[in-house]
């Protein structure tokens, strides 16, 4: 079970993550908005439910990713449990994910910094995830590393081929 200290992570972890995202697309994005004529708070508001929408589909198709390769390892773990996780390890993903906008819509002079801070993010993200796992499946930490690192690789190579 997760301490209570964590439960509101396993809550909004990936939600708040999801609206930082948004956040940071309508900023990269406010020129093509005032050229439309939208309020700020409307043109967020659509913002976010593609944002929100987005995050929703990672979160659950990397849990679901991270479930069968927990499984190849040899654990099992409920899915719902598996998502509390991945949701309570996603804070860094809160400086990653408005960094990942800010690098894909944002102008070409923050591309350095958006992408060191959006890989700085993943390199704190899947190391708290595979703690969580480990925890839960009582597995030593580089077993359960191993696992996250190839639900990621899975789901890096299936991105890299969508594009």
């Amino acid at each position: 079970m997760l301490s209570s200290e964590s439960r509101w992570q396993a809550a909004l972890g990936m939600p708040i993550a999801g609206l930082l995202w948004s956040l940071a697309t309508l900023l990269a994005r406010s020129e093509q908005v005032d050229a439309l004529g939208i309020p700020k708070t409307e043109a967020f508001f659509y913002i976010s439910l593609g944002g929100m929408a987005q995050t929703l589909l990672l979160w659950v198709g990397f849990t679901g990713v991270l479930w069968a390769m927990t499984s190849a390892f040899g654990g099992q773990m409920p899915l719902l449990r598996l998502m509390s996780l991945v949701s309570a390890a996603s804070i860094p993903l809160w400086i990653g994910a408005p960094a990942t906008a800010s690098w894909i819509n944002g102008p070409a002079s923050q591309t350095a910094v958006a992408a060191t801070l959006a890989i700085m993010s993943m390199a704190l993200f899947l190391p708290t995830l595979a703690r969580g796992v480990a925890t839960g499946l009582n597995w030593p930490l580089v077993r359960a590393l191993n696992a996250v690192l190839a639900a990621s690789v899975f789901l890096a190579s299936f991105a890299f081929l969508a594009l």
